[in-house]
């Protein structure tokens, strides 16, 4: 695997930074060629906090917000984006309210579920979805049926590094996105360029990291 790794700053906010390393990824969904690494932002207290800041200003004065589900270990970004969006603010429709924040279990066939203790927390509330990451989007297809299904109401869709600007409707707001990153590619085993050329697996990937082949 070459492991000369790329730095992306964000252009929303230049204090924000992701890696892509070049190679050949393998995840539950696709084959990519770059693995987008967000580990820094995901577990940094600062950098952390600094990504909720400027996720928030889509939300704070449009959307209200009483859940949000944190997908791929996003949890400490989301407690500070709660913070951000609560804070006591007239202009914004979440100002000093007490919002949620929860994450979710995959059942055997992979069904997003919640137990009884924390369905009140998505029943009847305005649920905000956070990734770190969205390829694919088969993912935020399983999180809209399950929010659907635990009588939520999906306000919207936020993300780290996301390929895709909108899924169902719903526009997916950003700190990174491909256009970022000239040439990245993301496909399906059968179309993947890499596998057509013999070229081996580098690597398994996946939220919480990747393991070399």
């Amino acid at each position: 695997m070459v492991m000369n790794s790329v730095k992306i700053v964000s252009s929303s906010n230049r204090n924000l930074e992701i890696t892509a390393i070049p190679g050949h990824f393998v995840t539950s969904h696709s084959h990519i060629n770059y693995y987008i690494d967000i580990t820094m932002m995901k577990h940094d207290f600062v950098m952390a906090r600094e990504a909720a800041v400027t996720l928030a200003q889509h939300y704070a004065y449009e959307k209200p917000v009483d859940t949000i589900i944190c997908m791929d270990g996003s949890e400490v970004i989301g407690a500070f984006l709660a913070q951000e969006l609560a804070k006591n603010n007239l202009a914004s429709v979440n100002s000093e309210k007490d919002i949620f924040v929860v994450t979710p279990e995959f059942n055997t066939n992979g069904q997003m579920i919640f137990r009884d203790n924390l369905i009140p927390m998505l029943t009847g509330r305005h649920v905000l979805l956070l990734l770190a990451s969205v390829t694919t989007g088969k993912t935020i297809h399983r999180a809209l049926e399950c929010i659907a299904y635990y009588g939520g109401i999906a306000e919207g869709i936020t993300a780290v590094f996301s390929v895709q600007d909108e899924i169902e409707g719903y526009p997916i707001t950003h700190l990174f996105s491909a256009a970022d990153l000239p040439g990245y590619q993301s496909n399906s085993f059968r179309d993947c360029p890499m596998c057509k050329q013999g070229r081996k697996i580098d690597a398994l990937a996946n939220s919480f990291g990747f393991s070399q082949l």
